[in-house]
């Protein structure tokens, strides 16, 4: 069990490396420049600090999970807060993505669907893997 937790944490590590760096194709995509100079001033800082912090975020996520995954799997009480601590953001980022993006964004239109339900199955494995991390950080997985 540990050896496959520890192939998928590397996996999903270069995924969410991937993912921040698909922050910039998918500004583009979204025309989020654009997009901001139609907000205020502090509204559009606001919204690029956090896009900057977010791709921080999951580079940061990322990395251990790459190089060094046993950290999320040899118990300890740091092992422990870290590896709940995420599984708690992915469900929370789980959360969002069924009561917070509006439905009418995406339901009825094939792409928008269609990355809607990859997203969904995304967040939904990460919360599943670092579930089973911190289970094993408690001793209740083997």
């Amino acid at each position: 069990m540990i050896e496959w937790l520890m192939i998928l944490l590397r996996v999903a590590g270069i995924g969410l490396i991937a993912l921040a760096l698909l922050h910039f194709p998918i500004g583009k995509q979204l025309r989020w420049r654009e997009e901001a100079r139609l907000l205020a001033p502090m509204n559009a800082s606001v919204f690029h600090v956090h896009t900057f912090f977010i791709c921080v975020v999951l580079v940061m996520m990322g990395l251990p999970c790459v190089v060094a995954p046993v950290i999320f799997l040899v118990p300890s009480q740091a092992g422990a807060w870290v590896t709940w601590s995420i599984a708690v953001f992915w469900a929370l980022r789980l959360y969002c993505q069924f009561f917070v993006y509006r439905a009418d964004l995406w339901r009825g239109k094939r792409m928008e669907t269609t990355v809607h339900c990859i997203f969904s199955v995304i967040w939904t494995a990460l919360l599943a893997l670092f579930t089973a991390c911190g289970m094993v950080q408690q001793g209740w997985l083997h």
